[in-house]
C-alpha cells in the first residue's frame, strides 16, 4: 500500500477522535495503549498465510506483514495473496476502542473499493475475537469473523454469512504462520 494512502486512513483515524466529545481526563485514559492492544501487536511480524474456500478445492497462498502503529494503538496488515490464479492486494486496520470496550477492524481489498469495517468483541483476552460486520456490498449481508490465536506464531480468520437458512456458515479460512 502507498505511503499516501496510509497518511489518509491515518489522518481519518485522529480527525475521528479529535472530534469526538470526551474529557480531558476521558480523553488521557482513553487514549492509551492497554493490555488488548499489547495482545494485538504480538502478531508483529512476516506471515504465510493459507487461504481455502468452502465447497472449492484448492488452497491458495499469500503473505502478510504485520506491524505497531501509532504509539501502539493499532496494529497495521498488509497482504499480497494468489487467489484462483489473481494477484490481490489488501490492507487491514486492527485495534482495540478502549473508550467502547469493542475491538474495531478496516479492511480494504485491490477486488473492491468499499471498506469493511467490523467491530467485536471477546470473552478471553483476545484469543477469540468474534467480529461482525454489514456488507453492503453484499446488499446488506452480514459478515462474521472470528479471529481465533492458536498460539505465539499462529492464528487463523474465519469468515461466514448467513446461508440459505439463515444459520452461519464459513465460507473461507484463512491461516496465519508467522516466518521464522
Amino acid at each position: 500500500m502507498s505511503r499516501s494512502v496510509t497518511k489518509c486512513l491515518l489522518s481519518a483515524l485522529v480527525v475521528m477522535v479529535l472530534f469526538t466529545p470526551v474529557s480531558r481526563a476521558q480523553m488521557s485514559a482513553s487514549s492509551q495503549p492497554g493490555p488488548e492492544q499489547a495482545f494485538l501487536a504480538k502478531r508483529t511480524g512476516e506471515y504465510t498465510r493459507a487461504i481455502k474456500f468452502v465447497g472449492q478445492q484448492g488452497e491458495w497462498s499469500g503473505t502478510s506483514k504485520i506491524s505497531v502503529i501509532l504509539g501502539g494503538r493499532f496494529v497495521l496488515e498488509e497482504n499480497q495473496d494468489t487467489v484462483m490464479g489473481r494477484p490481490v492486494e489488501g490492507t487491514r486496520i486492527w485495534g482495540y476502542n478502549n473508550s467502547t470496550k469493542q475491538y474495531e477492524a478496516a479492511w480494504m481489498y485491490t477486488m473492491s473499493t468499499a471498506i469493511t469495517r467490523l467491530t467485536g468483541t471477546s470473552t478471553d483476552g483476545g484469543k477469540i475475537i468474534d467480529y461482525t460486520s454489514t456488507s453492503a456490498e453484499a446488499g446488506g449481508t452480514q459478515l462474521h469473523a472470528r479471529v481465533r490465536q492458536i498460539d505465539d506464531d499462529h492464528f487463523v480468520i474465519t469468515l461466514s454469512a448467513p446461508g440459505a437458512d439463515g444459520k452461519d456458515a464459513p465460507f473461507q479460512e484463512t491461516t496465519y504462520t508467522r516466518k521464522k
